[in-house]
């Protein structure tokens, strides 16, 4: 069997941009969309907003919800503040499992996932820290522990520097590695200064590499965000500081147990010798799902 890491490698690169406008304050039911299995053309970058000024907390000034208020339907898994430092170095002893891609190339086959010359944990805060190191670019992936669950709630507060050539893709991914069983993708954006975070449900069958479900939120990363996975047994919703979008498409909504990972890596073209910066990490929970009784 392969590994974590390897599982990642064999996945096709893919983001089909769709244009759809942000609407605050309400759920965005989406039909499913045809995508493409490639990345965008590579071109100059829109001009980005300027970020809001919200200083750590570490990640702003809106409080996230309590992990025990999200309703009964939900049973708590995993509620990881980061309040255990862990110099560079030391994440995979401190947080064991956490690191399970390390030693592996990431999904372009540019990057090297190595938590050891990436990750730390100080004040609160996971950091990636991304640089290339004698020609070789360094990433990370954070595969939060327990791993494995069918349906479930997921949820991660973040921020990103601008870091062309680099790409965050956190998605569930079958634990049994076979890509017909579906892949749910969010956030999921490039790095380059002005890029916005998508969703992507892609096609449960024998096409994954179509999206059947696509959210384009029209946000960067560049400030603090929340975003949520829930995966029930007949939607898919994808929420980004409380702004959902949800499809009960039943081929974007997969039915086999899948595992998390916040896979952090190089784009397709990547990224200059030169450029180094940080992926940040507030907290990560998770939920297993409960049915009704």
């Amino acid at each position: 069997m392969r590994s974590r890491g390897q599982r990642a490698a064999a996945r096709l690169p893919r983001l089909y941009l769709a244009a759809v406008g942000l609407l605050v304050g309400v759920t965005i039911t989406a039909a499913r969309v045809g995508g493409s299995p490639e990345d965008p053309a590579e071109g100059s970058p829109p001009t980005p907003s300027p970020p809001e000024a919200v200083a750590p907390s570490g990640s702003g000034t809106v409080a996230p919800a309590p992990a025990d208020a999200v309703g009964s339907e939900w049973t708590l898994t995993i509620d990881q503040d980061f309040s255990t430092p862990a110099a560079p170095g030391e994440f995979d002893r401190v947080y064991p499992g956490w690191a399970e891609y390390d030693g592996t190339r990431d999904t372009s086959g540019h990057g090297l996932y190595d938590s050891d010359r990436v990750v730390s944990v100080s004040d609160g805060v996971l950091r990636k820290t991304l640089h290339t190191e004698d020609g070789q670019p360094l990433v990370a992936a954070v595969t939060p522990v327990p791993h494995v669950q069918t349906y479930g709630r997921y949820e991660v507060r973040f921020r990103a520097d601008a870091l062309p050539g680099y790409k965050i893709a956190w998605l569930l991914w079958p634990d049994d590695d076979d890509w017909h069983d579906g892949e749910l993708n969010f956030p999921e954006a490039y790095l380059d200064a002005g890029e916005e975070i998508h969703g992507f449900a892609h096609e449960i069958g024998p096409n994954p590499h179509v999206n059947a479900f696509i959210a384009d939120t029209g946000q960067t990363l560049l400030e603090w965000h929340t975003a949520v996975i829930e995966w029930r047994p007949d939607s898919v919703t994808f929420a980004l500081d409380g702004v959902e979008y949800r499809t009960t498409d039943p081929v974007a909504v997969p039915q086999v147990p899948m595992y998390w990972s916040l896979q952090t890596e190089t784009k397709r073209v990547g990224p200059a010798a030169d450029v180094s910066g940080t992926v940040s990490i507030d907290y990560v929970r998770a939920w297993a799902w409960t049915p009704p009784a």
